[in-house]
């Protein structure tokens, strides 16, 4: 993999209005090509920090094997848009092959203190564009509005103490401009 990855210093403490974001290319095989997504992630979402947990040898780690920080500067109608984006790429031709499985990107977005929404984009209820982004963009920001009851771990200070997990690094608004 030739994702750049630094261990730095993270800020230990999440502002309530900073996500947690999780997501995967669900069904998609094991040739999905997730290093892919995550770059186009990276590079196109400005005030997102993601920490990947590497294999070791003999461990087996879930599907879910990244997390990221989404910021207060990130712009959730373009992160909306980045999604659908990312399921056209990488989903959609899965989904027209047909098959056993029913691929699909699923997103989860939550508080540190539990509150969370999440989408699988490609599934019946979440197929058309218009729709996700207007739903996406809604509960999103009313999610970041909500209070944070600050329960929880500090999970960007979490991974970047451990050993098991490599900060990747972003572009931050100062790099994009």
């Amino acid at each position: 993999m030739d994702l750049p990855t630094t261990r730095k210093e993270c800020p230990g403490v999440l502002m309530a209005n900073e996500l947690i974001v999780i997501a995967a290319l669900a069904n998609c095989g094991q040739d999905a090509p997730t290093d892919d997504f995550l770059k186009m992630l990276i590079r196109e979402t400005p005030d997102l920090a993601v920490s990947r947990f590497p294999p070791k040898s003999g461990t087996i780690w879930a599907a879910l094997d990244w997390q990221g920080i989404l910021g207060t500067a990130a712009d959730i109608l373009a992160f909306a848009g980045l999604l659908w984006a990312a399921y056209e790429r990488y989903v959609k031709p899965r989904l027209e092959r047909g098959g056993p499985s029913s691929p699909s990107l699923f997103v989860q977005l939550r508080r540190r203190d539990g509150a969370s929404v999440q989408f699988a984009i490609g599934k019946d209820d979440c197929k058309d564009k218009e729709i996700f982004i207007e739903q996406f963009t809604r509960e999103v920001t009313e999610l970041r509005a909500g209070p944070d009851t600050g329960g929880g771990a500090r999970p960007l200070s979490n991974l970047s103490e451990s050993e098991n997990s490599v900060r990747i690094r972003v572009r931050d608004r100062e790099e994009s401009e």
